[in-house]
């Protein structure tokens, strides 16, 4: 398994794509506005583009859903309670987009324990609420690799403070997450990656979280 990750102003969101090495198929993950960028690499890397994995609706993680499926013709999934999202996010203005996205109906409705094959890998799809109502953070056990959104990041975790969001379900969230294997590698939405081993702090986490 191989992992690019780019960054993508203006608001530093970490957009990934994940190539098993094998087949050559791809997913990227919170494509936000690093579109151009994740496919130059996919030419590079002579890779397929299979899924467009949204770890939450907001627009800032997904501006590049619709742009990434109309070049690749990628299914875009995302856990069903936040699909709703894609389609909202194209009526609004944001700062920090040049523009609103397109309206974007997803192909698949991820459910706790959905699995996606990619070549010999199998992502599996957490629900892991908090940040929004239908958090999602997908697994890929056989490779101890998890990629977490705007769930866990080094050191801290995603605002409860926006629609969406509640403290109670984050701890909940964290305190499930903390329970995979401690050499379980993060991918997070924001800054640098992560072990589970590594954040110590959830094991003391205490309520409320913001």
């Amino acid at each position: 398994m191989r992992v690019e990750k780019v960054i993508s102003p203006p608001l530093d969101n970490n957009a990934y794509l994940l190539v098993d090495e094998t087949s050559k198929q791809s997913v990227v993950v919170d494509p936000a506005l690093a579109g151009k960028e994740l496919l130059a690499r996919t030419e590079t890397l002579g890779a397929k583009v299979m899924y467009i994995l949204n770890t939450h609706g907001h627009p800032d993680s997904t501006a590049d859903d619709e742009s990434i499926r109309s070049i690749t013709a990628a299914k875009i999934a995302i856990f069903e309670v936040d699909a709703p999202r894609l389609e909202k996010n194209a009526r609004g203005t944001r700062w920090f987009l040049p523009a609103p996205p397109a309206p974007v109906k997803p192909d698949l409705l991820l459910k706790e324990g959905s699995e996606l094959k990619l070549g010999n890998l199998v992502i599996t799809t957490l629900h892991t609420p908090g940040h929004t109502e239908g958090s999602a953070c997908f697994y890929v056990e056989s490779e101890g690799a998890l990629f977490t959104g705007d769930t866990l990041y080094a050191g801290s975790c995603g605002r409860t403070d926006v629609q969406g969001g509640s403290p109670a379900k984050m701890v909940f969230t964290l305190r499930r997450l903390n329970e995979l294997p401690v050499d379980t590698r993060v991918y997070p939405g924001h800054g640098p990656e992560t072990t589970i081993g590594d954040e110590t702090w959830i094991s003391d986490l205490a309520y409320p979280v913001v």
